[in-house]
């Protein structure tokens, strides 16, 4: 055998090792770009939610209202087996309404809390470069963050992890 014969032999070898090795290895990490957040309509107001801090998006089931309860309080559903108080985050965040909610969020860890809101506009994607801290400019502190779109517009992202620490106070304050 030729060296030349014996160095492609060995090439040969070696790529056929490489390629048979590449089914064995994990494939590698796709990162996406951006955080995922879900686009919403509270009544007249669009903002988003960080998806991460949410474990559930339903439509609006049947809701039981609570007699004497505050008007943020919208009342009672049933999912999945346990009930969840529902709170109006347009009467929460102050924001003008004229619509009933169509759709509950579900945030909150072991206490879960549903939030209502009027419209679900769709997802997105958004990098760190696209956000934005002003609590100066907005219009409610828990809004204070915001997202720039294509075209220059802002739109407000709910903190809702302090919108669910706030109402979870409120209820051990007042039980």
């Amino acid at each position: 055998m030729s060296a030349s014969s014996q160095r492609g032999t060995l090439r040969l070898e070696e790529l056929r090792d490489s390629f048979d090795s590449s089914f064995s290895r994990p494939p590698p990490a796709q990162r996406e770009p951006g955080e995922a957040l879900l686009r919403l309509r509270v009544g007249r107001t669009s903002l988003a939610v960080r998806l991460g801090d949410l474990s559930g998006l339903h439509l609006m089931p049947r809701l039981v209202r609570l007699p004497g309860a505050p008007a943020s309080l919208l009342g009672l559903v049933g999912l999945r087996g346990q009930l969840l108080a529902v709170h109006d985050l347009s009467a929460l965040l102050g924001l003008a309404s004229g619509e009933a909610p169509g759709w509950l969020l579900i945030a909150g860890g072991a206490r879960r809390v549903g939030l209502a809101a009027t419209g679900f506009e769709g997802q997105l994607r958004a990098s760190a470069e696209q956000r934005h801290h002003d609590v100066a400019s907005s219009p409610h502190p828990l809004l204070a963050t915001r997202v720039s779109l294509p075209g220059g517009t802002l739109l407000p992202v709910l903190d809702v992890d302090a919108l669910v620490r706030q109402l979870l106070e409120e209820a051990s304050r007042s039980a």
